[in-house]
């Protein structure tokens, strides 16, 4: 398997769009899509002659139960650990799989434990299986297909028309100057790479915990993949399938990616939040710490506040609701009102009150949004401060309490993830816990309560822990590519597969003018 960029590597980007390409599909077929998602890198993986000699490494990687993230890493062939640096290299990864690419991504991605790097995956015109009776091309007619292959047959079937003559116009109107013979390669390069994937999909078999595409696009149209094949196999997967009136090459309808990605509704956005999105799902069971901080928020507001009821609540980063939920259990109020940078209303309003007002917005962009202006008796959030200019945000957030209003907040302090800080160099910007305090006090609060602590979380091994990472949607991973194997080492002989937490509480009470 081989990797190109549609443009020179960007090593400050924060977002990859990894796109597996079908048979014969190279990079040249995605050259006329701009890429107009900000700060992104797109990477085309294609060409799946050597797909037969990952068969031992997949295998080995999806099914033995290794320990250590040495064992792990070295099951991996270099293609793969190529991979797996790439998606590490950024915080917020979209997946693209085309035709016989949906096959390939759902066998190999579970191999290198990537899965919860993509929040975003499409899937179009083709299935996860790639290769079967009933959920993919049938055995017989792939066989048929590569033992009497022949390239025009192809390209009709590619592009959707039957005239040699239109094929040439339509290659012309895509930009391709070459004739369809040797569009995609010669003859015996086609047949190896069809052989390639046909010993791949069925030899390799797909893991239980494969990709979960969240978008399908089926063309109806389609001569390769039957449109119906397809939507069946995404029915039991709750994925949103969308039909389009095009061939099976459906590139052609589109002019960038994110235009492709509009066509499924996809909110594409290259900040911090996406990864939270994407890790939406396992979000809740990949956090303790933070299920364990918003605990403690609750009895601290109920210890020193008591039962006051609360006419007007206001909580920001609420994520997919899990604080705003133990809020509303245990809280007395009227009016309940909620912010995240992700849009995850539909979640929201489906576990929290019928009271409850979703917004989606940058807590950095407070002063422009209409509830500036509101001002409510209790402000809360958890997990969340460290993501945020805290100093210039808590200024905005201390003027929309009312007199009287009460201020809880849940955070982390400067030894958080300390770890990760000392052997790569990288970590949030934390603001002390005193620093915290002092910045309240000069705002008019009074502190009721302040206090940290320091919680060693047990991952296993070092790739557990980045694991965790993944899985609870922190994008600590930069251009300097954290995860590879030496680094990983490096990581697991000075602290084993342990991360520390310093979870931090502050409830504070904004003071009565004086008349």
């Amino acid at each position: 398997m081989q990797i190109a960029f549609s443009k020179p590597f960007d090593k400050s980007a924060t977002t990859l769009l990894l796109c597996f390409s079908g048979f014969a599909t190279k990079p040249r077929f995605f050259d006329h899509l701009v890429c107009d998602i900000p700060a992104c890198n797109v990477a085309i993986c294609y060409d799946y002659r050597d797909l037969p000699t990952m068969d031992l490494a997949l295998t080995s990687a999806m099914y033995s139960q290794v320990e250590s993230s040495k064992q792990i890493l070295d099951t991996l062939p270099s293609s793969l650990q190529e991979l797996q640096e790439l998606i590490d290299a950024h915080r917020h990864c979209i997946l693209v799989a085309f035709s016989l690419g949906v096959g390939v991504a759902s066998r190999l991605l579970v191999s290198i434990d990537r899965l919860g790097a993509f929040g975003l995956c499409l899937a179009i015109n083709g299935t996860p299986l790639g290769i079967d009776a009933k959920y993919g091309i049938h055995p017989r007619i792939y066989a048929r297909t590569l033992e009497y292959f022949d390239v025009q047959e192809f390209a009709r079937a590619f592009f959707g028309v039957d005239d040699v003559a239109e094929i040439r116009e339509v290659l012309k109107s895509r930009g391709f100057s070459d004739d369809f013979r040797t569009l995609f390669g010669s003859a015996l390069e086609c047949k190896d790479e069809l052989l390639a994937l046909q010993q791949f999909c069925l030899s390799v078999q797909l893991p239980k915990q494969a990709v979960h595409f969240t978008h399908a696009i089926i063309s109806s149209k389609d001569r390769i993949f039957s449109p119906m094949v397809v939507e069946s196999s995404f029915l039991q997967t709750n994925t949103q399938c969308h039909h389009i009136d095009a061939p099976h090459y459906v590139f052609g309808q589109f002019t960038s990616w994110l235009e492709l990605l509009g066509a499924c509704a996809f909110q594409v956005d290259s900040r911090s939040g996406l990864g939270f999105w994407g890790a939406r799902q396992s979000y809740t069971e990949n956090t303790p710490i933070q299920a364990a901080m918003r605990r403690k928020l609750v009895q601290l507001l109920l210890t020193h506040i008591g039962d006051k009821e609360f006419a007007r609540v206001f909580e920001f980063g609420a994520g997919v609701g899990d604080f705003s939920a133990l809020l509303q259990e245990n809280l007395a109020y009227t009016h309940f009102v909620c912010n995240d940078i992700n849009n995850h209303a539909s979640i929201l309003q489906a576990r929290l009150s019928k009271h409850t007002q979703v917004l989606t917005f940058d807590m950095h962009d407070i002063k422009n949004q209409p509830i500036f202006a509101q001002r409510f008796d209790l402000i809360a959030s958890n997990a969340c401060l460290q993501w945020l200019k805290a100093r210039e945000v808590l200024v905005d957030v201390v003027s929309m309490l009312a007199d009287d209003g009460v201020l809880l907040l849940g955070s982390f302090g400067e030894k958080n993830c300390y770890e990760i800080r000392e052997l790569f160099g990288i970590g949030l910007e934390y603001i002390k816990l005193g620093d915290l305090c002092g910045l309240l006090e000069n705002l008019g609060l009074e502190i009721l309560h302040s206090s940290s602590e320091m919680i060693v979380l047990e991952c296993g091994s070092a790739f557990g822990v980045f694991r965790h990472f993944r899985a609870s949607g922190v994008a600590l991973h930069t251009p300097k590519r954290v995860l590879n194997k030496s680094n990983l080492l490096a990581y697991e002989k000075k602290f084993g597969g342990n991360i520390t937490y310093e979870p931090m509480y502050v409830l504070a009470r904004k003071q009565l003018e004086s008349s």
